[in-house]
Order: C-alpha cells, then structure tokens, then sequence
C-alpha cells in the first residue's frame, strides 16, 4: 500500500510539470506565432486588420483569447516596434459588422408600430364609456314613478274622497248590495284587530286617513273625508254616495286585511267588475297596488274585480278603489301599520298612485 501511494504521487507530480509546461509553451508560442504573421502581413503589404480577422477566427476554435490578452501583456516588451497589434486586437469588436445586421432585423422591432393599433380598442373603450352616460338618461324617467319620502307632486284640480272603512260600533242593519241586485246585507261592521298591537281596524284605517288628508291637501288636491271620528253611523252605500256626489276623480276606501293564516301578509286592491268604467278599474288598481309596493316595499298581492263590496258596487260612476294596506292578522304587517313612518309611506305611495291617475285622466 506505502508503494502504491507513493507511485500515485510521483504520478500526480508529473502530471502537474506537464500541464505546466504545457501552459508555458502556449504562452510562449501564442505571441511569437501572432507577431510573426503580422510582420509577414506588413511585408506583403496586406491590410492588419484582416490578420485579426483570421486570428480570431482562430482563436474561436480554442479558447486562448484571455490568454492572448494576458500574452500581449507579456511580450509588450519584445514587440516594442509594434504595439498596434495589440491595438489590432480591440478592432475584433469592429466585427460589429455583424451586429449591423442585427440592425437589419431591426425593421421587426419597428413593426411595434403595429401595436400602436392600441389606439383602436382605446376609442371602442371611450365609446363603451359614452354609452353609461346616456343611463343617466334614462334614470330620471322611473324617479318620476317612484315615490320617495318628501317627493311633492302637482295635484292641484283633483278631487279626492278618502273613506277610512268601518266605525267603533258596527250596524247590523241591512242594506242592497247594488243597485242592480235584490241582495242585502250589513250596512257597516266594526272590522278587525291586529295580533300584535291590538288595535282596531277602524282606529288605525283612520290614523292613516287623516295623515293621508294632510298630505294630499300639501300637493294641491281637494280631499274630502267621510269620515273624521270613529264615533259614527255611516253605511257603505252612504260613504259610496259622497264620492259621487262630489264626482271624485278617486274614491280611496282604506282597510286593513285578515286572514286566516298568520303568515299572510302584503298589500291588496279591490275594484268593482261593472258599471261604465269596468275596462279600466284592473289597470288602475294595479297601478295603486305598484305605487303602494314601490312606496313601502311590501309584496303586492294583485287587483281583484268582483261586486262583493256595497261601498264599489254604489260608486261605479268615479274610479273607486278598496285598498287592504296590510294583514292585522300577521304580527310584521300589524307593527307596521301603526308605525308612522311606514305610514307616510302609505301616503306617499297614494300620492304618486292620484297623480299618475291626473296625467291619464
């Protein structure tokens, strides 16, 4: 083993002092080789600069360039005639010939004009952007539909007969369902409770009248009530008889719905089948029912045509509406009816409804 390691040194020695000589002669050969092809070159009278050419065309086979470098460096001493040599070396980069014509691929780059075709998505964008301006325009038509609290309309010149239904003590005494019908039945009833407020139909119906009064009045309508107390005897056929006595432009007959499930709950309107003006009680009750949902957000339960109501079926000469502004029977409907401020927004919503009315009549 001790004969073995020391064989490997020697080895490993001599390995070293020819890779060594090896790099001395390459510097030393390098150099002479260069300055004596330049001398050649000088004496045949040929240009230097394609000598580098070749030498470098040279020197791309083998990786001397560091080393001819480091060689010029060295024998700067030898070749004290002509240092230009060295000098020759710095024109390799004057093969920038070849990197002029990677200026010819420069024409693509110039293509990037074609990118300035941006500009086109950039006027569809401005354009696209045009377009919401006119949104706007058309925003301001449903505001004139909708009711919001605090909004005025004109009613000036309308005649407008509030009913709040029933009264404290009901009168079981009967009278004709309509004029065309045999039928009878009681002249007025006392209505319902709410479960959760415990209060009267005819108490809340007109709480909200007398408000709904107020405001009308504010927008220039003529608005006359049949009733101001709940400590009255009218009937149905008699409170349908001052709305056409008095030609109303709308006879509004305010009650609050029950029904048999607690669940039930919105806002409905009822109009008579007959009479001269039958075509059009469904639209216009719709449009009360839309105008009452738009103005409160509760669900609208839709108009409903029938000669079920004396108080309709007596007034069938002038627009005449009953309108259930809500379920007593169901707890979220009964807290609102009593709450003023939903109140108000009953009584907007009338407002927007008398107007359109005016602008159609």
């Amino acid at each position: 083993m001790k004969k073995n390691k020391r064989m490997l040194s020697i080895m490993t020695v001599i390995t070293c002092l020819l890779v060594i000589t090896t790099v001395a002669l390459l510097f030393l050969i390098g150099p002479w080789k260069k300055s004596a092809e330049t001398k050649e070159s000088l004496s045949n009278g040929k240009d230097p600069t394609n000598v580098t050419t070749t030498l470098t065309e040279d020197s791309s086979e083998t990786p001397p360039s560091i080393t001819a470098t480091e060689a010029t460096s060295s024998t700067s001493e030898e070749s004290t005639t002509e240092p230009t040599p060295a000098p020759t070396d710095t024109p390799t980069p004057t093969e920038t010939p070849t990197p002029t014509e990677t200026p010819t691929p420069s024409p693509e780059p110039t293509a990037t004009p074609e990118p300035t075709a941006t500009p086109e998505p950039t006027e569809s964008t401005t354009e696209t952007t045009a377009e919401p301006t006119t949104v706007p325009e058309t925003t301001p038509e449903p505001t004139k539909t909708t009711p919001n609290p605090g909004t005025s309309y004109d009613l000036s010149g309308m005649v407008i007969v509030i009913d709040p239904g029933h009264q404290r003590h009901a009168n079981s005494d009967t009278e004709s369902v309509a004029p065309w019908s045999d039928e009878k039945k009681a002249k007025v009833s006392a209505g319902t409770k709410g479960v959760s407020t415990g209060r009267p139909e005819y108490e809340v119906v007109l709480e909200i009248g007398l408000k709904m009064r107020d405001v009308l009045q504010g927008m220039g309508a003529t608005v006359i009530m049949t009733r101001t107390s709940n400590d009255v005897d009218i009937s149905n056929v008699e409170r349908a008889q001052i709305a056409v006595d008095n030609n109303a432009d709308v006879f509004l007959r305010l009650h609050c719905d029950a029904g048999d499930s607690s669940s039930s709950r919105g806002i409905g309107v009822f109009v008579c089948s007959r009479g001269e003006l039958a075509d059009s009680q469904v639209k216009w009750g719709n449009w009360l029912g839309n105008c009452l949902a738009e103005a409160t957000g509760s669900k609208y339960r839709g108009c409903d045509a029938s000669t079920r109501y004396s108080g309709l079926n007596w007034a069938t000469s002038v627009p005449s509406f009953l309108l259930e502004m809500g379920f007593m029977t169901n707890s979220e409907d009964d807290r609102l009816l009593s709450d003023s401020d939903y109140q108000m927004k009953i009584c907007q919503g009338v407002a927007a409804f008398c107007y359109k009315m005016k602008q159609n009549r």
